[in-house]
């Protein structure tokens, strides 16, 4: 590795948990993690509760530590009206601020496919982005 160069590292639900986030870190990369099956030692059940009643588009970030004092970023986004979406990432792995939104489909009470915007921070924008590539790539396998 070439002193100076950071990897950012994405990785779907297979792969992501704190302990991954964590190693990842402490190895000097960053990364981005989707969290599903993997949610030990991640604030979910404060996640959920906390956006319980929010609306489409809204998103939680809590910073926590872990071992060696390795500084991490716990998202919780509410992309939908029914799903909460979790990721882990480390805390140089991308900007929190809005990026480009989510486009979410839905169908109207009339039966019309509706479009609708939702904020999304850049960090989670771009991870959207690579990982349709990583489901392409599965799919052709």
């Amino acid at each position: 590795m070439t002193k100076g160069i950071k990897y950012g590292i994405h990785g779907d639900a297979w792969f992501g948990s704190v302990k991954a986030a964590s190693e990842v870190a402490h190895r000097g990369h960053e990364a981005v993690f989707q969290i599903k099956q993997n949610h030990g030692l991640f604030p979910k059940a404060f996640i959920e509760e906390a956006l319980k009643e929010a609306p489409g588009g809204v998103h939680i970030l809590l910073e926590g530590t872990m071992q060696c004092e390795i500084p991490l970023i716990a998202v919780g986004y509410w992309y939908s009206w029914k799903t909460i979406l979790y990721f882990v990432l480390t805390k140089g792995a991308g900007s929190l601020v809005n990026g480009d939104p989510y486009e979410m489909k839905f169908t109207a009470s009339y039966g019309n496919v509706m479009t609708r915007f939702v904020d999304c921070p850049q960090v989670i924008s771009s991870f959207f982005q690579a990982s349709n590539s990583i489901d392409t790539l599965n799919q052709l396998q």
